[in-house]
């Protein structure tokens, strides 16, 4: 009897053994390992590396993000064609406009309120506010570029008339004034067609 307690013994120790064992044990239960295709098998990124294949990867094109687009150099016109800076002996014309006029006796004559130029570019004249109260009922008087003297260091602009004189003078037109006037395109230069002369009657 008791030779058979013994043996029922060794035999429950044997079956608790590999639990008993598990729960000493201080190793994760790791699960089985998942069959994996091999590497050569596995589709490859740019780097080398295996890539997903349901993954979509972006097309490549010319303009993708790093690509270097170099553009031609351009060339500047020529160092004789440009001005850098103003010259002393310059005036600019936002200067001259609204710029006072005097006379050689230093009395105020008007004011600059615009500068005539040319197809060529030259100026040809200018045109002064004079008289009035506040600009309220001036006039506007064209004057020959000639008869006008600008000095750009102290941004001084004369002329040989008298006050009286230039509110004497005709009043300067526009062109746009002289059509509306005359329903004639360019009258001062000409570019109307004449008339026809009648026709003699029998």
């Amino acid at each position: 009897m008791k030779m058979r307690m013994t043996l029922l013994a060794g035999v429950a120790a044997l079956a608790l053994s590999p639990a008993a064992f598990a729960q000493d044990s201080n190793e994760p239960v790791l699960p089985p390992a998942q069959e994996q295709a091999p590497a050569e098998q596995m589709p490859m990124d740019s780097q080398g590396a295996p890539s997903d294949p349901t993954v979509s990867q972006p097309a490549s094109d010319s303009g993708a993000i790093g690509d270097v687009v170099v553009e031609p150099a351009v060339t500047p016109p020529p160092a004789e064609a440009v001005i850098q800076a103003q010259r002393p002996n310059e005036m600019r014309t936002e200067n001259l406009i609204g710029a006072n006029v005097y006379n050689a006796d230093g009395e105020k004559v008007g004011k600059i309120k615009d500068i005539l130029f040319d197809t060529s570019g030259a100026a040809t004249g200018v045109v002064l506010s004079v008289g009035g109260i506040m600009g309220l009922g001036a006039k506007d008087v064209g004057l020959s570029w000639d008869e006008v003297e600008v000095d750009p260091q102290p941004e001084l602009v004369r002329v040989n008339f008298t006050k009286e004189q230039l509110e004497a003078a005709p009043s300067f037109k526009t062109q746009e004034a002289l059509e509306a006037e005359t329903g004639i395109d360019d009258p001062v230069g000409g570019s109307a067609q004449p008339e026809p002369a009648p026709e003699p009657t029998e």
